[in-house]
Formats: structure tokens, C-alpha cells, sequence
């Protein structure tokens, strides 16, 4: 936002101004008016400045605004012609050396003025500007280096030299220091911030704000005038972080033109001068670090100008838009356009910039509209087709699609007991988390699944079947700065999954087994082939119901049950009465590979069903490959049932596993399914010690 007073611009300009004519122009060129407040003979207006145009932060830069909206392309010249100061490097022609020790400091210029009077009153005038702007009056001297502000955009620092020990020193400071500010506050300056002090104190935040030791008061006789250019960056940095917001920080953090700190120190010393008296010196010192030395250049062309805008300008209607700007512009061979960017129009930095300037002043309801032609290739993005995929799948088998947070607490990986060393172990935090609930970038899905879960048991809804397609994040040494991120499938099941009736005597419930179904279903649907390892390496799944997924030789993911003490860490965690059953793999890279078609065989299939006692540690995956090779007849075998109660010796587990036997070029006979029968029950005796339950 500036504020600003209507009289004080109509006094700085040199051509007729009308007031309605300079709110609409403003209105439609986007500075927006935000207020206005009435004082009969004068107006204070307020308008919305965006952040990419701090040119418009003084009464210049809405005079110039104004100015290229009339075809003016000359405004008044702020300069004193009286004043003769001499600026040079030697950093000890003031009372007081300067030194200027960082790379943030883009200009320093500072004149001397020793013998001023700062007892009298500030002017009528000015205290009237000032006050119209928002800007409080405090005594001759400051109000005229706050006056210089508005007038130009430059922000004014005034020392009192008499209150100065030693030497001026700018630099960034090395550690978090405490400073106390013209208002009495204490701050923390961050590190880094750039301060100004002498040999004892500290005396400003550059560009921010004063402190109490060099204050310029009714008493100042000698004074030191500061006007300098800082790199917005390391403003704006300081500026957030210490909570201080100024007029002159406002500035500094938008970015303030270098062009401008030598003028704004030669208006200040004419003014105060002349109100407060005094004799400056001669000579001034400057700092300059070459930023913006020369005005920048850039070429456009009149082609890419009308295919942007979608006119029909030629070269002198260009020029003449860029020249009511302030551009300078030559083109000598009708087509291209070497334009030089005014200093203070710090938001041009591509041609497209200079090419909005044009179409601003030609004026965008003079452009006829054009439907848009594009050649866009639609190419489908691998990741989201296979979401899409999965989630119909997924709902084909009647599950529900959650969403939930990627952030997660930050002790989430203690309560699902994943292990330290483990791949899926998270410790990426968010600097800033909302809270110790949101601080973790989630390496799983699978917190969020059994938040999920818990909290429709705790209102009655046990009986769940919920997946999710999303995002786990993990380090990766190897990786860009360290960290990845993959997409994942994650899908849970418990409770009822087909309730007793019509001929069935109690609820059939899910289990891991159901986990193990779905992943075979989805792999089918992708024509990949897979194994499950068994594991316990990951922690939140019960011992010796868990097992990690491959692909083509490369771990994707893992499913299991999870372990009942994991559930207990969850609030309500109670309420899961029932298994819980887990799974969760990483789809990229999965392709649909062509699919044969497959016929059933002609010939029927005789299946038979197997009640193994197998002895606890040894998994279903360890004896089923044991099996398939018997014989070429065995086309697949697969786990029905598990029991472990009365009737089973200790140590032991019941396995009761389906066999399904067929040849597509004959029928089988029971003689033979006998002789293979014999073959994989002797393997499993010799390899496994598993034996049929009598």
C-alpha cells in the first residue's frame, strides 16, 4: 500500500493533473484504489501497489504512472542544482571512517553536516504531507529524511555525529544478537541480519530501524546523513524474523533502485540546509559495488510482440508505447527493438516483461480476442493410469478409498514397532509442523490406514474393507539431495467379510490369507508374476505373519497381519477384535505387459485337500515351491486354513492346503495323483519333518 496527497502530487508535477482521471488511470493499470480520505481542499489516496512494482512507492513514481498515461515522457527533475557535493571512495573524509564489510550492501552514500539547528519547527508543508500520508512528525531533521522517502522512494538514515564513537562499521552479523530499537522494544537479530554500529554500540538495523544511542534530537548539532541501497533478500529475512516492519524496510524488502541513494542524499542536505541550517561538506563518501552501473538492455522484436499480444503494432506504435514508460527504444532494420530499461523498473527482467508494458499502454480491451490454437499431444501419466487401475480394481472387490494426511506424529514409528534400520523407517521432519500430530513425512501408509480403521470402529463400523493410492517418503543417499518419495497402494481388511446365512453357519472373517488373495488378484490383472518372502524385519506385523513382496527380483512391498500390541498404541486401539490384515507395495514402473489367452483345460481337475502338521517357524512359501515341483500335473496349491488348538501336539501348527492336479492332453488317473502324492509327502518328511495330521 501507499498513501499519498493528491495536493502534493499536483504540486511535484509540471503538466495540468485531474483527479478523477488520475484514479481511473491507476484503477485500470491495476493499483487498485484501496482508500481515500476527504480534507476538503486535498484528498489522501490509498492504493494497492503490488509487490513487483516498488517504483510506485513514492510520489514520483505516481507522477511517472500518470505521466505515461498522458504521453508525457518527461517528469520533474528532483535534483539540486545548489548543491555541490563531491562523492568518492575514501571512507575518511567524514568525521567518522565508514566501513562498509559485506556483499549486502549495494550502495552507501553519506554526507556531513556539522552546526544545524534542529530546535525549530518543521514546515507547514511538509508536516501536511506527512501527516496525509500516515507518516508521523517528529522534528525538523527526521521529518524531512521521512519527507525525502515519500517524495523520492529512498530511504533516509540521519545520525546524530556528536552521539558516534569511533568508527561506522556495516556488516552481517555472526551470531542471533539482541538490539534495542528507537521504540524502546528489544529484538533478536537473526544471523546474518546486517547491522550498523561504532566502537561501543550498535546503532541501526540497516534498513529497518534506528536505535536509541545516534538519535537525532532538538538537541543534534552535527549530523551524519545515511542513504544507502541494501539487497532485499537479506532485508526481508531480517525484517520476518524480527517481526519489524518500517517504511523503509517496505521498501528495501520490494527493492529500491541503487540510481537512487546519491540523489536522495543530495535532496536531504538541500532541505535540511535550508530549514535547519548548517554548512555541508564538500565531499561525501560513497560505497558502490557495481550493482546496476549500467542500464540494462534487452532485445524484443515486433513478430514476437504481436504473437504474444495478438495485435498488429508496427515499430513506431512500439516505440512510442515504451518511450510513454520511460523506455528509451532504437530499431534500425524494422523488426528488432533494442530497448533500455529505466533503473527504476526493477521488475523487468525478460522481454515479456517489456512486451506487458506494450500491452498495458495499447490498452488490453483494444486486443481482440482469438480463440487459442495448441498442438497438445495428450500423453497419459504411467503413475495416475495405474491409480486409476487399482482403484478400479479395488472397488470391483467392494473397498472403500480413504484419504489421509502425509503428515504424521512424530512418534508414530515407536507405535506401529517399525524398526530403526528398517527400509520403511521415517524420520524426515517437517521444520515447521502445526503440530507434534503433523511432524512427520509419512514412510507408510499404513498409520493413516489404522487411524482410519480404529476410528469407524469406535462409532460401530468393525466390519472394514479400505484402501489408499498415495505417497511415502523416505531418504535415499544416492538421490538428489537425499530424500525420495514413491507411490504407493495400501489396502486393510478386518472384521466380517461375508456374513452367516443361507446355508453358511457363522461369519467368514478376513485374515491375512484374504491380504495374500488380493495381491495375487491385482498381479493377475498386471500379468507380473510375484513371491512372498516371509519376514519379521519390519516390526508391526505378529511374528511369523508377515512377508515382504518381490517383483522381478526387487522388493515393491509387504503384507502380513498386524500385531494386536501394535494396535493397543492407537487410541481406541482396543476396539480391534478381530485379525487385521495389511498390504501395501509401490505400483511405479508396473506396465501391462500383453496377456495370452489362456484356455481352461478340457480335461477335468482333481483337487485335494491336505492337512499338514507343520512344525511353528516354518512358513507356507519354505514347503509350497517343494510341492510344485512333485510333479509337472500340480498346477497349484494354496493355504485353506490354519488352526493351533486342541488336538494339536505343542510346537506344531495345522495347515490344511489345497491341491489342485490336471494335464490338458488327458484325464488323470487316481494312480498316478497317488505316485506324485508320495513324492512331495516323502520331500516334505526329509526336508521339512511335515507329516499329515492323523
Amino acid at each position: 500500500m501507499f498513501k499519498f496527497s493528491y495536493n502534493w502530487l499536483k504540486a511535484e508535477s509540471e503538466i495540468e493533473t485531474d483527479y478523477e482521471e488520475l484514479l481511473h488511470w491507476l484503477d485500470i493499470q491495476g493499483f487498485e484504489i484501496a482508500s481515500i480520505e476527504d480534507y476538503g481542499d486535498d484528498k489522501a489516496v490509498e492504493i494497492e501497489v503490488k509487490a513487483n512494482r516498488p517504483d510506485m512507492l513514492s510520489v514520483a513514481g505516481v507522477l511517472r504512472e500518470y505521466y505515461a498515461g498522458k504521453g508525457r515522457r518527461q517528469i520533474k527533475d528532483f535534483s539540486p542544482k545548489d548543491v555541490n557535493v563531491s562523492f568518492g571512495s575514501d571512507n575518511s573524509v567524514l568525521s567518522h571512517k565508514i566501513i562498509v564489510d559485506s556483499k549486502d550492501v549495494h550502495r552507501y552514500c553519506a554526507v556531513e553536516i556539522p552546526g544545524v539547528d534542529n530546535t525549530g519547527k518543521t514546515p507547514e508543508y511538509i508536516k501536511d504531507r506527512l501527516t496525509k500520508s500516515g507518516i508521523a512528525c517528529i522534528n525538523p531533521i527526521v521529518d524531512i529524511s521521512n519527507y525525502v522517502l515519500l517524495q523520492i522512494g529512498q530511504p533516509i538514515h540521519i545520525f546524530d555525529a556528536d552521539k558516534v564513537k569511533g568508527d561506522i562499521r556495516i556488516e552481517n552479523i555472526p551470531a542471533p544478537t539482541k538490539f534495542t530499537t528507537l521504540a524502546s522494544t528489544e529484538i533478536e537479530l537473526p544471523t546474518g541480519a546486517l547491522l550498523i554500529s561504532d566502537d561501543e554500540n550498535p546503532l541501526c538495523v540497516a534498513g529497518i530501524i534506528g536505535g536509541h544511542a545516534p538519535e537525532v534530537t532538538e538537541s543534534t548539532k552535527n549530523i551524519i546523513i545515511e542513504s544507502a541501497n541494501f539487497d532485499h533478500i537479506i532485508e526481508r529475512v531480517t525484517s520476518k524474523k524480527t517481526h519489524v516492519q518500517t517504511a523503509a524496510s517496505y521498501r528495501f524488502e520490494r527493492g529500491v533502485s541503487p540510481a537512487t541513494a546519491k540523489l536522495g542524499a543530495l535532496i536531504c542536505v538541500k532541505m535540511i540546509t535550508e530549514l535547519c541550517g548548517g554548512e555541508y561538506n564538500k565531499t561525501g563518501y560513497m560505497h558502490t559495488d557495481g550493482t546496476a552501473a549500467e542500464p540494462q538492455k534487452m532485445v524484443v522484436t515486433k513478430k514476437r510482440i504481436n504473437s504474444l499480444l495478438g495485435s498488429d503494432l508496427d515499430i513506431p506504435q512500439i516505440s512510442k508505447f515504451l518511450n510513454d514508460c520511460f523506455f528509451e527504444t532504437e530499431c534500425e532494420d524494422g523488426e528488432n527493438i533494442t530497448v533500455t530499461i529505466p533503473d527504476f523498473r526493477l521488475d523487468i527482467d525478460y522481454d515479456v516483461d517489456v512486451i506487458e508494458e506494450v500491452g498495458r499502454m495499447y490498452g488490453y480491451h483494444n486486443i481482440e480476442p482469438q480463440p487459442v490454437k495448441l498442438f497438445a499431444p495428450y500423453v497419459e501419466n504411467p503413475v495416475n493410469k495405474n491409480a486409476n487401475k487399482l482403484r478400479d480394481i479395488m472397488v470391483g472387490f467392494g473397498f472403500i478409498e480413504v484419504l489421509t494426511y502425509g503428515f504424521i506424529p512424530g512418534n508414530s514409528m515407536e507405535m506401529l514397532h517399525i524398526k530403526q534400520d528398517s527400509e520403511y523407517y521415517g524420520d524426515i521432519k517437517i521444520l515447521n509442523p502445526l503440530s507434534n500430530f503433523y511432524e512427520l513425512m509419512r514412510p507408510s501408509l499404513a498409520y493413516g490406514l489404522i487411524s482410519t480403521a480404529i476410528a469407524n470402529m469406535s462409532v460401530g463400523k468393525g466390519d472394514l474393507r479400505i484402501f489408499e493410492v498415495g505417497k511415502r517418503f523416505f531418504r535415499q543417499k544416492d538421490y538428489e539431495d537425499g530424500y525420495n518419495e514413491k507411490n504407493v497402494f495400501a489396502a486393510l481388511m478386518t472384521g466380517v467379510k461375508l456374513g452367516r446365512g443361507f446355508g453358511i453357519t457363522k461369519d467368514a472373517k478376513f485374515s491375512v490369507y484374504d491380504a495374500v488373495s488380493l495381491l495375487d488378484a491385482v498381479m493377475r490383472e498386471y500379468n507380473l508374476k510375484y513371491e512372498i518372502r516371509p519376514t519379521d524385519e519390519l516390526g508391526m506385523f505378529e511374528a511369523g505373519a508377515g512377508g515382504d513382496i518381490y517383483v522381478c527380483g526387487r522388493r515393491i512391498g509387504y503384507l502380513g497381519k498386524i500385531d494386536p500390541k501394535v494396535l493397543g498404541e492407537f487410541e481406541n486401539g482396543k476396539l480391534a477384535r478381530d485379525d487385521v490384515a495389511y498390504l501395501e507395495f509401490c505400483f511405479e514402473g508396473f506396465d501391462e505387459t500383453k496377456r495370452c489367452i489362456e484356455f481352461d483345460s478340457m480335461y477335468p481337475s482333481v483337487t485335494r485337500e491336505y492337512n499338514f502338521l507343520v512344525k511353528n517357524g516354518i512358513h507356507f512359501t519354505d514347503y509350497a515351491p517343494v510341492i510344485k515341483e512333485a510333479s509337472g500335473i500340480i498346477v497349484n496349491v494354496s493355504p485353506r486354513d490354519v488352526y493351533t488348538g486342541a488336538g494339536v501336539p505343542k510346537g506344531y501348527t495345522s495347515v490344511l492346503i489345497r491341491i489342485e492336479y490336471n494335464d490338458p492332453t488327458r484325464t488323470l488317473d487316481l494312480e498316478e495323483i497317488s505316485g506324485v502324492e508320495a513324492v512331495f509327502m516323502k520331500a516334505l518328511a526329509d526336508k521339512f519333518g511335515i507329516a499329515l495330521k492323523l
